[in-house]
């Protein structure tokens, strides 16, 4: 008796359509936690406003309140004088703070924009309108600092780009190519079944959902590793990456990916099944 053939196994396939998901993934998370990170930093640089010897503390928290209602302002600081001598004191020295118990630092606000306005021409136009108020003494903010993160921020948003692409194009290939040796082992069978008069959209059909079913395998196990890696993992490095991820944002991100990862896999397994259905039979040998 004929030994009877066994079935190709489905695991290359949707081990390959895992792979390509979690490099999707890695990929995406990475990109939002760098955004979060540079947000973070972008903001954290504060514009420092120090008022006249003459304006009252209730006038400063009249012109905070004024701040905090300017759509480029994310948060504001009052700095009274015993806080501004902690603070000069451990910048600069603790002797300081004997100095400073004869001399009356003046009310200042620490005025942080929001990542969008934390651009260097926007801020030094903020800060010389600011520098005319009749209740300002002088405005100071880190300009080296901000033009210097602004422009490697830049540098950094090409490049992620840049990356995103190329990864992007390697995802289609394997996810072609995974859908591709998963559809040659029944390329007889699919010619047969042309031969005998088989539509090619009856021949397509079980193809095209056999590698959905596959890719709906491949979302837990993609989106599982990439919850172990992000949120498992007992590293230092992750949990501090990580905060600048939000849930929602990590639920959307696998969501995607994992709709992604299935119209590639149709649409793989549908041109692969078409290639074969075009192909003459001497050429499938």
């Amino acid at each position: 008796m004929a030994k009877k053939r066994r079935k190709p196994s489905a695991w290359p396939s949707i081990l390959s359509l895992a792979s390509v998901m979690f490099m999707l993934g890695l990929l995406a998370i990475s990109l939002v936690g760098f955004n979060g990170l540079s947000k973070h930093l972008m903001e954290s640089s504060s514009i420092d406003i120090y008022f006249k010897d003459s304006i009252s503390k209730a006038e400063v928290l009249r012109v905070e309140k004024q701040f905090q209602r300017e759509n480029w302002v994310k948060q504001t600081k009052f700095i009274s004088a015993e806080e501004g001598s902690k603070e000069m004191a451990e910048k600069y020295d603790p002797e300081f703070l004997s100095y400073a118990e004869n001399v009356a630092l003046p009310l200042s606000i620490e005025v942080y924009p929001k990542s969008e306005f934390a651009d260097i021409s926007f801020i030094d136009k903020k800060a010389m309108s600011l520098e005319k108020m009749p209740q300002v003494e002088q405005v100071i903010f880190q300009r080296n600092w901000v033009e210097n993160m602004t422009t490697n921020v830049h540098k950094l948003q090409l490049i992620s780009a840049g990356v995103t692409a190329i990864l992007l194009l390697i995802a289609i290939v394997l996810i072609q190519s995974a859908t591709r040796m998963g559809i040659f082992a029944n390329r007889f069978l699919i010619k047969s079944m042309q031969l005998v008069g088989a539509t090619p959209g009856f021949i397509i059909r079980p193809y095209v959902l056999n590698f959905v079913q596959y890719a709906a395998i491949a979302i837990p196990l993609s989106s599982g590793s990439l919850a172990f890696i992000f949120y498992g993992l007992p590293v230092e490095a992750i949990r501090s990456f990580t905060t600048y991820i939000s849930i929602e944002e990590f639920i959307t991100i696998c969501g995607t990916v994992s709709i992604f990862g299935v119209f590639l896999a149709m649409i793989g397994s549908w041109l692969s099944t078409r290639r074969y259905l075009n192909t003459k039979i001497e050429n499938l040998y």
